[in-house]
This record gives C-alpha cells, sequence and structure tokens, in this order.
C-alpha cells in the first residue's frame, strides 16, 4: 500500500481551512483530492473527529440567532439568508454558501476615468443595461418539474404582493417577506424559491419586477415598476435563459471574507457553549490527513508480494541498541513473472530493499521465512500465493554506523503514554518523566506552550505512586522538592 500524508496548517485571512472546510463541506481543504483523516493529536481518534465535525455542522441558525445578544451577528446571518435562493438552515448551510458567493461576486477594477453623467444618462444608462424579457416567455424554456402555468400563477402572486407594498409607500420587499406573502396561496415553498430565483428584469403583465441589493441595509429586496417606457426588451427569439439570473452582489463596499472570518471567530472560536469549543478543539487538533493507494494483485501474468526484512543480528546487539522492541521496516511491493524461483525472489527483495533504505545497501536475503527448507530452484507457483505478505531473513543490515538513518525520529527507543490516550508520537510537544522516562505531552501536564519545561519533571503517576500526600500541580513540582536537582540530558528536550 502506499501512502503519502499531509499535515494540513494552511489558513486563509487567519481561518484554519480544516475548520472552515470541515464545517462546509465535511472533509479538509484537501479533502477534494481523497485525503483522509490519519490521526489527530492529544488522542483524537477518527470517530471523535467525525463527531466534532457533525456537532459543528448541524449548528441550526435560527438557534444561534435566538441565543445571541450580538446585533451584528443576527444583521450579518440575516443578510446572506436574505441573499440566497435556497433557505439556509445551519452553519454549514451557512459557510457553503458564502464560500460559493466569494467566487460568484464579480471583482470588477477599472483604473480607467469614467465620464461623468447627468442623472439623465445615469438612468438612461441604468435601462439600457436592465435588459428586461416577459416571464412567461422564460418559463417557457426553463427546464423545470413544474408547468408553465404554475410558474405564471406564483410569478402573479408575488407582483400582487409587491403592489399591495408598493400602496404603502414601500420602495421594495425582502425575499423573505415576499416567500411569506406568496406562501399565503401557495403551499409549495420550492416552487415559491425557484420563481423567485428566475424574477429579475422580467415582465409580468404591465409590471417589471426588479431585484436589487439595497444598499443602506445589505438585504437583497424586491421592487415594482409600473410602466415600459424606456424598458429594452429582449428579443423574443433568445434562448439566454441566464440573463434574468442575477449576479450576487453583498452591497457597497462590502466583503465576503470579511464577513465570513467575523463569523467564524464570533460562533467558533468565542463561543459561550461548551460543546462548541470543545469540538473546535478536536477539529484543530486534527492536522495529519492521507491519501492511500490500496496493494492490487492484478490478474495477470505475474506475481506480486509484500516484503519486510527481519535482520539476523546478534542477542547482545538486540539489547544493546533495543532495536529488538521496534517494528519491521514498511512492506515493499515485488514484482516477479510466473516462473520464478525461489532464488529469483530473493534477488528481487534484494534490489528493492537496496534501492529504497540506506542502511540495506548491502543486504544479502538468506531465506524467505514461508518457504523454509525449499529448494533454490523451485518454482514459487503454487507455493505462494501472490498478493500475500512475506518475510525475508538476510545480512549486511547496517544497524550501527548509520543508526540515525535507521528509523524516523532515531534509533532510541521512545515510549508515549500521556492522559489524553495518545500512545505515540503525534508531533505535538512532549515532555519526559525524569522517573518513569514515559512521554506524555505538555498541554495534557499542565505546561503552557509559551513556557519552558521546567528542569525537573514528575508524570502524575510516578507523583501518586510516590506518595498520596504528594500533589501534581502540572509542572511536576511538589511541597517538598525546595532543594536543587540534577536534571538528565533528555528532560529539557520537547518537540
Amino acid at each position: 500500500m502506499v501512502k503519502i500524508s499531509v499535515v494540513d496548517v494552511s489558513k486563509k485571512r487567519k481561518m484554519d481551512l480544516r475548520l472552515l472546510y470541515g464545517i462546509s463541506y465535511g472533509h479538509t481543504w484537501f479533502g477534494r483530492w481523497d485525503y483522509k483523516f490519519c490521526h489527530g493529536s492529544f488522542g483524537v481518534t477518527k470517530e471523535k473527529y467525525e463527531q466534532a465535525l457533525q456537532i459543528l455542522s448541524t449548528l441550526e441558525l435560527n438557534n444561534i440567532i435566538q441565543d445571541l445578544k450580538n446585533c451584528s451577528i443576527k444583521k450579518t446571518i440575516s443578510r446572506y439568508r436574505d441573499l440566497s435562493d435556497t433557505q439556509l438552515a445551519t452553519i454549514r448551510d451557512l459557510f457553503r454558501f458564502m464560500i460559493s458567493l466569494k467566487f460568484r461576486t464579480p471583482q470588477i477594477k477599472d483604473s480607467k476615468p469614467k465620464p461623468r453623467l447627468t442623472s439623465i444618462n445615469k438612468s438612461t444608462m441604468k435601462e439600457k443595461q436592465a435588459r428586461c424579457r416577459k416571464f412567461s416567455n422564460l418559463a417557457a424554456k426553463l427546464d423545470s418539474r413544474w408547468h408553465v402555468r404554475r410558474l405564471e400563477h406564483v410569478a402573479k402572486v408575488v407582483v400582487d404582493a409587491l403592489k399591495e407594498k408598493k400602496s404603502e409607500n414601500r420602495n421594495g420587499m425582502s425575499r423573505q417577506e415576499v416567500r411569506d406573502t406568496a406562501r399565503q396561496h401557495i403551499g409549495d415553498t420550492g416552487l415559491i424559491d425557484y420563481v423567485l430565483k428566475s424574477m429579475n428584469n422580467v415582465i409580468v403583465g404591465s409590471y417589471v419586477v426588479r431585484r436589487a441589493v439595497n444598499s443602506t441595509t445589505g438585504v437583497l429586496e424586491y421592487s415594482l415598476q409600473d410602466t415600459l417606457e424606456n424598458i429594452t426588451q429582449e428579443p423574443e427569439e433568445t434562448d439566454r435563459v441566464d440573463s434574468v439570473i442575477p449576479k450576487y452582489k453583498t452591497g457597497s463596499g462590502s466583503d465576503v471574507y470579511r464577513d465570513l472570518t467575523f463569523l467564524y471567530y464570533h460562533l467558533l472560536l468565542n463561543s459561550d457553549s461548551d460543546v462548541v469549543v470543545f469540538a473546535v478543539r478536536t477539529v484543530l487538533d486534527s492536522k495529519n490527513f492521507s491519501k492511500e493507494w490500496p496493494f492490487q494483485d492484478d490478474a495477470d501474468e505475474y506475481l506480486r508480494f509484500i516484503c519486510r526484512v527481519i535482520p539476523l543480528v546478534t542477542t547482545e546487539l538486540n539489547l544493546e541498541t533495543g532495536l529488538y522492541k521496534r517494528k519491521n521496516s514498511v512492506g515493499e511491493e515485488l514484482v516477479v513473472p510466473l516462473h520464478a524461483t525461489v532464488h529469483d525472489l530473493k534477488a528481487a527483495a534484494e534490489a528493492a530493499m537496496r534501492d529504497t533504505y540506506c542502511i540495506m545497501e548491502n543486504l544479502k536475503v538468506r531465506e524467505i521465512v514461508e518457504l523454509e527448507g525449499v529448494d533454490e530452484d523451485e518454482v514459487i507457483f503454487g507455493a505462494l500465493e501472490s498478493g500475500s505478505e512475506i518475510s525475508v531473513r538476510g545480512s549486511g543490515v547496517d544497524l550501527l554506523t548509520t543508526s540515525d538513518l535507521n528509523y524516523e525520529g532515531g534509533a532510541d527507543n521512545w515510549v508515549v503514554n500521556c492522559k489524553c490516550g495518545a500512545m505515540d508520537d503525534d508531533g505535538e510537544r512532549m515532555v519526559a518523566c525524569d522517573l518513569c522516562e514515559v512521554w506524555q505531552h505538555t498541554r495534557c501536564s499542565g505546561i503552557d506552550d509559551s513556557e519552558v519545561v521546567p528542569p525537573l519533571f514528575m508524570c502524575y503517576k510516578c507523583c501518586d505512586s510516590i506518595g498520596p500526600h504528594m500533589k501534581h500541580d502540572g509542572t511536576g513540582f511538589t511541597d517538598w522538592m525546595m532543594m536543587p536537582v540534577v536534571t538528565n540530558a533528555h528532560s529539557n528536550l520537547f518537540y
């Protein structure tokens, strides 16, 4: 199996993308390339990671708004809910819409000075740019599951609602207001949303329905124009159905990423909910993701095996280096023809290991464990199942002169056993107990990342074993430890 790992610490405007994209899409930013959870820090497992994402992504906006006292947050959420053509129910819906909205918002920069226009010219230019078409013609060309007559009926209901508001000297209605009014006459909310999405610069009867963002409130509003003068209609034969689909704008001078950062900070990082805080911490403690290509044994004229090496070393060398406790090398794939012999398989194992590992440049394979007692000239077809794992014993593996290259992290035999559940090096800062020499996270031991590791550190287990009267204060010091101590060389090492 081939596996590539990445450490995702990518950010956008101080937002951790593994948290933002995890809530929005259920996977990290690397998930688009099939990178999945590998392992977490501080004892975070795949199940805890997925549970944390589930908790955060299903937070309901209505409950958030109800519990909030910050009016700015409420207005920001309401503004984007009004902009959306679909209902935004959860924080996942909101974040996903805002991310997509960022890419749909045109960023137009023109350094050329524009001629000054009079109010009449500006009005004329706006009317020429806003090309209109009859809604009946548009509805006939839409690929809709609803009949054209039903679409036209909804459009008429919307116009009647706008007419009633206009009689009250109101210039426009928000999308939510139009939707709520239409629901009094039409029960299918999906049908209403579909029609509202298409109603911009369209002619219904003797009225023109416009849609624009209010520059003062930043809310998307529908308005009615009761005259067709100076309105340029598109040709009836046009097929440009998308001409009535609006270009999303969030208002003058607004920034989607600025609003997204604002909500990210207040709803997640500065939340008053202990559950949200814990879930956010869990996701942020998950930085390691990997993509795997599983081992495949194709049905062809070749045999494939996963090979591991068992060095032929003396018991004294094992005890001296402690390597007898370490895991064997990562398996390497061997490919040999169907007629290959035991000798050919040994030669393939030697070549693969020599080309891959520095310490095996002089490897000489003596035997194949699964073929012990089989002659060198015997064909392996039928004796070994293709796709299985084999182990070979050999000499010439350099375990001393290049000890720093033997294993990732060096030749030392580290033991990790932290109270958070971590049993292996996860890349986070650690400290070793000066009594039991077991490593644990500094954060879990009460040592802040900004603090220096104390010259003498005792883990909570050793403190408890020495005496029940001793109290572990996170630094490893107790009340009776007042005399100077000799610091071991490794006690101040940390990642």
